[in-house]
């Protein structure tokens, strides 16, 4: 399992504590009473309409927080760079005058979509590339400051000030 799907696990491992078990790759979450709910999307969405700590969304805004975890699911998978560069430019774009993807708080939209990206900004993304998607460094930077959300993973750097192009402006 890669790390931040691992990271995924452990975030909803500690949010449901003993009630979600992993025999497969698949999480399940007994509810009790022979009831589960299966995969880190279902959970999610579980999580967003149950949890004390995503509470105060009126059903727009939980409406949207489910579009945001499906969209992470569907579309946040990387198959090339291309791609890649494509939907980053996007969640850039959506991020421009936002703290957050949905509300003005942290939901499990954020929590999900941190999980997806995390290999990107860890990986692939250089200090260069990050100033390119600002917003979007931004956002992730703001959410990789809960611990509860990070958990295991490793805290990324981000520059502080613009790099320097090689451009001398008087």
């Amino acid at each position: 399992m890669a790390l931040p799907d691992q990271a995924t696990q452990d975030y909803l491992t500690a949010t449901f504590k003993s009630s979600l078990k992993s025999p497969t790759k698949i999480p399940v979450l007994d509810l009790g009473g022979g009831k589960s709910v299966s995969g880190v999307c279902s959970i999610a969405k579980h999580l967003q309409r149950t949890s004390k700590d995503f509470t105060g969304l009126n059903l727009e805004e939980r409406m949207e927080v489910e579009q945001w975890i499906e969209y992470a699911s569907a579309t946040v998978k990387f198959v090339d760079s291309e791609s890649e560069r494509l939907v980053l430019k996007e969640l850039n774009n959506w991020l421009k005058d936002k703290a957050f993807f949905v509300a003005n708080k942290l939901t499990v939209a954020d929590v999900i979509m941190f999980y997806n990206l995390y290999s990107a900004f860890a990986e692939r993304l250089t200090f260069q590339e990050k100033e390119l998607f600002i917003h979007l460094s931004r956002w992730f930077h703001n959410v990789q400051q809960d611990n509860k959300v990070r958990q295991s993973l490793q805290h990324l750097t981000f520059l502080r000030t613009p790099v320097y192009d090689g451009v001398r402006v008087h």
